[in-house]
């Protein structure tokens, strides 16, 4: 390679103007995008790791391939056995796999690394871009191997021969990852029992967990969801989630062939009950002092303080192009919203400020061996707050608070949780006795994990995850306690990181960063249906399935035992939906029984059925839906004959009061005009 002319203003300063290298050459074309500068050092050790893995997988193909063989052999060798007893006649041998070069072509004698603009149509405009190649080389040289580097910002001439082996040619995209230590690896998991003592459970090692043994006056459920939380992986398991199906049948929501994996379609009732989360969510967090604020889905990556965030989920981004840049699709609203707060005046004297966020939409691109329906999706909506606080005083008392408020929110869904509290011994020791109030106040076990030292931006996090029908479980509602973000900066791997300098101010003239709360009451609304939907698949032995009336797509359904009540039937639904209850008519030409069973199995909360008897005497009689009672005898409705209308609609408001109210769209309120979706 020879150094012809400058390409650039300034550009990197080089020693010579030729590199000879000879033998077997790994070339390594290097491009450095916008936000990988955020620290070169993190960027070029991935980097090297990447190379290295490169060198190894080229050095080491010829013998795979040697094993590989061997494994064909050995399968033919029982084939041909087989066959000369009369067996396998339709198996054919497999062919033995042939290098295209000799074995001692796949090696590595040096390794340039050379900067390649071309990679990429976003390259980082800093200068400091310019030293990811000579600090590579470094690196590599660091691990015993010869390495050079090619200048950046000259017109080069070069001459390359490639081998054209099966490994000849690789392209690794690395996105920027700062990892957080092994810190988890070291923590400590104990049980909080219901009269407040709490007993040591396992550490976090395999052989920790190996050696466990759950305590057998457990609840089946709190010893499934031990070994759901601690003992395993979270991996889907084999089996498809039961909540696939049931979503399918109640036309809640499916899977879109046209879009990305984990991008959902929604029909008409999963819409209503989405929103009827959002809405109930929304006015129990504004009913508790928050306000409202809304932020842009999309950010740049070339802000430091915005970078430092994101590189902590570097597999997980949709990235969108607009012209020469390109923005990042947001996973949560910490980002821009953190950077408003930034912004902001804010006077002590008005914290705790709580500020919601309905995120419509947060966007992870999880690994697609990870999704798995409702649970974990790709695109979803979330309730979210975020709560400034003076300092951990006050942000322990508005935790208390919220973890009140979160409880009440899961208890109003209709779901059965369980607690998990994650925090480091330091904190624990000094605040144990509230922490401990607060999970036995629940009246159920829970767990603590107990880290050594903080390895995230929290020192303490709430979780209420759900079990599902096969025993796998998933968070809903989450709290931290966040001591890192508001900070100016932070020390991190020896390194100073910049965060985003969120102040408050005193009128004596003190300052310092506030505590933020990151809060969501409900979690994920997609994973609480999953949630509402798993759980009735888990439960339905033992419970009467079903949804709370509040959240039934369809709240009351009508339906009349001949063609003489059907204009009785009809103006009984009219009258229903015009009281703000969402109400259907079945008119069907279909006798009461196939009717009823209909009803029965859509989970409707409310059955009126009119005969002549009802419209003699100008009254209803109702099969009340037992919803999430237990099941005795296959008793799922509870008979009410002959009551007068204004009566019923008071027994259902008093199921409706406190929620918020969406409209059965005019469609969906007779059988006749439903729309169906599948």
């Amino acid at each position: 390679m020879k150094k012809r002319a400058p390409a650039t203003s300034k550009p990197q300063e080089f020693e010579g103007t030729e590199i000879h290298l000879e033998g077997k050459v790994l070339v390594c074309f290097i491009s450095v995008e916008d936000q990988d500068t955020f620290d070169i050092k993190i960027i070029s050790k991935q980097a090297t790791d990447e190379i290295l893995k490169g060198i190894n997988l080229i050095e080491e193909f010829p013998q795979d391939i040697a094993e590989k063989n061997k494994e064909v052999e050995k399968f033919n060798t029982g084939l041909k056995r087989a066959q000369e007893k009369g067996f396998r006649q339709s198996d054919n041998p497999r062919k033995l796999k042939e290098l295209i070069l000799d074995p001692s072509e796949y090696k590595v004698d040096r390794i340039l690394v050379y900067p390649w603009a071309h990679l990429s149509n976003y390259l980082s405009q800093e200068k400091v871009a310019s030293e990811v190649c000579p600090v590579i080389a470094k690196m590599l040289e660091d691990k015993g191997l010869e390495a050079h580097f090619s200048p950046f910002g000259w017109y080069k001439a070069f001459t390359l021969d490639c081998l054209g082996h099966e490994v000849a040619e690789m392209y690794r995209n690395i996105p920027l990852a700062l990892l957080s230590t092994e810190v988890r690896a070291k923590s400590k998991v104990y049980i909080v029992n219901n009269d407040k003592s709490v007993d040591f459970f396992c550490d976090s090692s395999e052989e920790g967990k190996k050696n466990a043994k759950i305590p057998k006056h457990y609840s089946k459920d709190f010893r499934d969801f031990i070994k759901a939380e601690v003992l395993s992986t979270r991996e889907k398991g084999k089996q498809e989630p039961a909540h696939i199906k049931m979503m399918q049948k109640f036309e809640l929501a499916d899977f879109e062939d046209a879009s990305d994996a984990g991008n959902l379609r929604w029909y008409t009732k999963g819409v209503l009950m989405k929103n009827l989360i959002r809405d109930y969510t929304e006015q129990t967090v504004v009913n508790n002092g928050a306000i409202y604020v809304d932020t842009p889905v999309m950010y740049t990556v070339k802000n430091k303080k915005l970078t430092a965030q994101t590189a902590r989920f570097p597999a997980k981004t949709y990235w969108v192009h607009s012209g020469n840049n390109r923005f990042l699709l947001r996973f949560a609203s910490d980002f821009l919203l953190f950077n408003m707060f930034s912004q902001m005046h804010i006077r002590s004297e008005q914290l705790p400020i709580r500020f919601y966020e309905y995120e419509q939409y947060a966007f992870r691109r999880e690994q697609a061996g990870e999704l798995a329906g409702l649970r974990r999706l790709r695109t979803f909506t979330m309730p979210d707050m975020h709560s400034l606080c003076k300092d951990v005083p006050q942000a322990v008392e508005e935790f208390k608070k919220q973890f009140l408020m979160s409880n009440e929110v899961l208890n109003s869904f209709g779901l059965k949780s369980f607690i998990v509290i994650r925090t480091t011994e330091e904190f624990w020791e000094k605040h144990k006795d509230w922490i401990i109030d607060i999970m036995a106040s629940q009246n159920q076990p829970g767990l603590i994990e107990l880290w050594p030292e903080r390895y995230y931006y929290f020192i303490l996090k709430y979780e209420r995850p759900v079990l599902s029908a096969q025993g796998h479980t998933a968070c809903l509602c989450t709290n931290q306690i966040d001591v890192e973000s508001a900070q100016d900066v932070i020390e991190q791997y020896g390194e100073k990181r910049q965060k985003y300098n969120i102040s408050w101010h005193s009128k004596d003239g003190e300052t310092d960063h506030p505590i933020i709360l990151h809060n969501s009451p409900s979690g994920a609304v997609e994973r609480v249906i999953w949630g509402l939907l798993e759980s009735n698949a888990r439960y339905e032995k033992d419970k009467v399935s079903g949804f709370k009336t509040w959240l039934s797509p369809v709240q009351v359904r009508v339906m009349a035992i001949t063609d003489k009540e059907a204009e009785i039937a009809e103006k009984i639904m009219e009258q229903l939906n015009a009281e703000n209850i969402r109400c259907d008519y079945d008119d069907r030409d279909e006798k009461i029984g196939k009717k009823i069973r209909s009803a029965e199995v859509e989970w409707i909360p409310y059955t009126v059925v009119i005969g002549s008897q009802e419209v003699e005497n100008n009254t209803v009689s109702v099969r009340k839906r037992l919803v999430g009672e237990p099941l005795v005898e296959g008793k799922t409705n509870e008979q009410i004959n002959d009551i007068p209308l204004p009566k019923l609609i008071e027994i259902i408001k008093r199921d409706l009061k406190g929620y918020p109210h969406r409209t059965l769209p005019i469609p969906f309120r007779k059988f006749s005009t439903r729309i169906n979706f599948r």
